[in-house]
């Protein structure tokens, strides 16, 4: 192994260092080739440069025939590749479930743990989507460091051990703590799985898979509630934890057992090491100190992109905007319709169906338009694939959002019929999540090395809203009523949405193109 090889895992900074022994231990000279490492079944790549990290192309890779034993993820058979997606979209279904389901249960909750001030109520719910806030800075870069499945496999059972914690809890404090250290654990899907995905599949097959795990970020909120309801009607609130907690330790274990590694420069680490253990002419040196410096490196980086990168501030205020929109609806649409339209609460809860309508058809949406929209541009421009042909299809999104405010709210406001109220919502969501999807694609395009930093810096700004927002709700419904405040609400939107999405889809790649964390 050449010298060079040694200058990249320095870069790297994985805390494990190959280097070619000029004598072994017998007095005799060896080298360690190529040849010899594929005997053995160990596939390293030949350079991987900082500068030009992202893996190579591959041409229709995801098939049934692949290299199940390859280092470089995207080298996968499609089977193992979205066994991979699964498990990962599952603990993304899972953990924002939790974050909304208690919706229901809110005012039983208020009164058996008494809760006096209606802060306290609101921050109950809101206070696991703060933690999502900051998880992410943590968990994110350091899935970059020991790889993906330990982080994701360790955060998880964070999430059930508290999360099932809130339902033994007894008093205020207790449950706003467990709930925030529960959401601390399941922020940490939210943050890895996007870049799970990109290590699984190229630019051009990345649109569906990223569609499948955006879908549990944006429909499980909108279950939540659905059966958190049911089970508050018919058992107690407690169960509402009981339930999340038991399903997600199951997924915890068949991922335990399911899940591969995808981090390729950890999974070239791991081959390097298995060499250095068959070959004395190779010697492994730990190098604690440079993982500790990697580390701190990493948990800084997602405030390095959200302080220095432009694209990285539009996206996550424009993100940030949506999902606090989003937490709004959560927090008062069963509200509307017991306060409002005189249903139970159990009934009230149906409606949410209308936001899990809304988003499983934007999904559909696009998984299909996002990478047929950079098919088509490439076609059209006789251009190789761009990250801004991702952005296409968020500006229409960006008008149809507003649209879906208006006509929730006036409907409500008026008193018209559920259903023109429920049709608001599904054109709401449905735009949400094209913009979501639009978005993540575009932000793992651009970072890809570090899309994990990347989306914990956007996620730190969506969380931070998703928390803030529903604290205003109440009083900005009692004060403008329904109409006036979605309507103030979808004229923001529209100042944000549209000129953020044809600002990145027109200067995006300049901006990009200045910016040393841009390695798409």
């Amino acid at each position: 192994m050449t010298s060079t090889r040694n200058n990249e895992l320095t870069d790297f900074e994985l805390g494990i260092e190959l280097r070619e022994n000029s004598q072994s231990p017998n007095g005799s000279r060896q080298n360690l080739t190529k040849t010899e490492a594929m005997k053995e079944s160990i596939h390293i790549q030949d350079t991987i440069d900082e500068n030009n990290i992202a893996p190579p192309q591959v041409d229709s890779i995801e098939s049934s025939v692949g290299n199940p034993t390859s280092t470089n993820p995207q080298e996968w058979p499609k089977s193992k590749k979205w066994r991979a997606v699964s498990v990962a979209a599952a603990y993304t279904f899972l953990s924002p479930i939790s974050s909304s389901m208690v919706a229901p249960a809110l005012p039983i909750m208020a009164s058996d743990l008494k809760m006096t001030e209606t802060i306290e109520v609101e921050m109950a719910m809101s206070i696991f989507v703060l933690a999502f806030a900051f998880g992410p800075l943590i968990l994110a870069p350091l899935s970059e460091v020991y790889g993906r499945f330990k982080i994701m496999q360790f955060s998880v059972w964070v999430f059930i051990l508290f999360n099932l914690a809130c339902g033994f809890a007894k008093t205020t404090a207790q449950i706003l703590i467990f709930r925030f250290l529960a959401g601390l654990g399941g922020s940490a899907p939210i943050a890895v799985a996007g870049s799970i995905i990109s290590d699984l599949f190229n630019q051009a097959e990345m649109g569906k898979a990223m569609a499948s795990y955006g879908l549990g970020v944006i429909l499980a909120p909108a279950i939540g509630p659905i059966i958190g309801g049911i089970l508050t009607q018919n058992t107690t609130w407690h169960w509402a934890f009981y339930v999340v907690s038991i399903v997600t330790a199951v997924v915890a274990i068949i991922g335990t057992f399911a899940m591969p590694e995808t981090y390729r420069p950890y999974l070239e680490a791991q081959a390097r090491k298995s060499a250095a253990l068959k070959y004395t002419s190779v010697i492994e040196h730990p190098l604690k100190s440079k993982a500790s410096n990697t580390i701190k490196v990493a948990v800084v980086r997602p405030f390095i992109l959200l302080g220095t990168q432009p694209i990285t501030q539009v996206i996550g205020l424009y993100m940030a905007f949506i999902y606090g929109l989003l937490y709004i609806v959560l927090t008062t649409y069963s509200a509307l319709f017991v306060f409002h339209y005189g249903e139970s609460t159990q009934t009230s809860t149906f409606h949410y169906l209308a936001l899990g309508l809304g988003s499983l058809i934007g999904t559909l949406l696009a998984g299909v338009s996002i990478d047929f929209s950079s098919r088509y541009l490439q076609k059209r421009y006789n251009t190789p694939h761009k990250a801004e042909y991702r952005l296409v299809v968020a500006i229409p999104a960006s008008i149809t959002l507003p649209v879906g405010l208006f006509v929730y709210g006036w409907a409500a406001d008026k008193n018209w019929h559920w259903v023109v109220v429920d049709l608001g919502i599904v054109i709401f969501s449905c735009s949400v999540n094209i913009i979501f999807q639009a978005l993540t694609v575009y932000t793992v395009d651009v970072y890809t090395l570090y899309s994990a930093s990347a989306l914990a810096a956007v996620g730190f700004l969506r969380s931070v809203f998703g928390f803030g927002f529903p604290l205003f709700a109440t009083n900005m419904y009692d004060e403008l009523g329904y109409g006036w405040a979605n309507s103030t609400l979808a004229f923001i939107g529209l100042g944000i949405g549209i000129p953020a999405s044809i600002l990145l889809y027109v200067s995006g790649e300049k901006i990009r193109n200045k910016s040393k964390f841009a390695t798409g």
